[in-house]
């Protein structure tokens, strides 16, 4: 009857799904040593390994990738709060979980859709492969990987050479990213850049909500002007989060086998219905 409203009934079941739920959520480390990873994935970065007993708490409250929990812990190192990925057989929910069901109304317009900047680029999560070819053009590239469908462009971005990739599961766009490809001899380059990119996507987003410089190995640390090689030789991460309501973006500078990688990745977050 009310058409083009949401309504969401919270019901307290075995669950948890949506990011507005997850502030406060405590989680302890059951495992002997948890690994906190840069992303959702075993290939990533580890930003640090917690001890067992040790409190994290949720960024977002659903489950990335099914096995995944986005948390914010203390650094033992540092003291200061990062973010990163823990596997969910790694720890205990300290929580009542509850579950989020979406009813819709009238469909929002794809012409509004495009209008959000909590989007990627001119095209919203769920399209189809289809549907964003039509509106960028034909691929450079495209390929499969790991089930996923991916087609990439080449473009510049800031006037930085730059791979745009779209990622599709199920014909669905669920996450994009920005690949920059810029060299440098003098790699300090590559932390200017980062911070050129982290002021674009804080004047689109906001201030970002973590910041992490992690330390793999401290050769360099005393070193500014050897930065930019610890980076390379994966001795130095650095990292930054934007969550917006139906987007995760996460811009990191990392690298190893003294390669460089500079990426900005946005991951949707729209809730199923159920």
């Amino acid at each position: 009857m009310v058409a083009r409203s949401t309504f969401l009934i919270i019901l307290f079941l075995s669950f948890l799904s949506g990011p507005l739920l997850s502030q406060g959520k405590k989680l302890r480390v059951i495992a002997d040593k948890a690994n906190i990873y840069l992303k959702a994935d075993k290939s990533s970065p580890i930003i640090e390994t917690v001890e067992k007993g040790t409190i994290l708490t949720l960024r977002y409250a659903g489950k990335v990738k099914k096995i995944w929990s986005h948390v914010d812990f203390t650094s033992k190192e540092t003291g200061m709060t990062k973010s990163g990925y823990v596997l969910d057989s790694s720890v205990k929910r300290l929580f009542v979980a509850t579950k989020i069901i979406t009813i819709k109304g009238e469909e929002e317009r794809p012409e509004e859709k495009f209008n959000s900047e909590n989007y990627f680029r001119r095209t919203y999560w769920g399209m189809s492969e289809e549907q964003v070819v039509e509106l960028e053009g034909k691929p450079s590239h495209q390929e499969k990987s790991d089930g996923l469908d991916i087609i990439e462009y080449r473009q510049k971005i800031m006037e930085m050479e730059c791979l745009i990739e779209y990622i599709f599961a199920g014909n669905r766009l669920i996450k994009a990213k920005y690949v920059f490809l810029e060299q440098h001899e003098f790699k300090n380059q590559y932390i200017s850049d980062y911070k050129r990119i982290k002021d674009w996507l804080t004047g689109k987003h906001g201030m970002p909500k973590g910041n992490n410089i992690t330390w793999r190995n401290d050769l360099y640390r005393d070193y500014y002007s050897k930065w930019g090689e610890a980076i390379s030789l994966g001795h130095l991460i650095y990292s930054s989060f934007w969550m917006t309501p139906v987007t995760e973006i996460l811009l990191t500078l990392s690298g190893e086998n003294n390669k460089v990688s500079l990426e900005v990745e946005y991951t949707g977050l729209r809730l199923k219905i159920t």
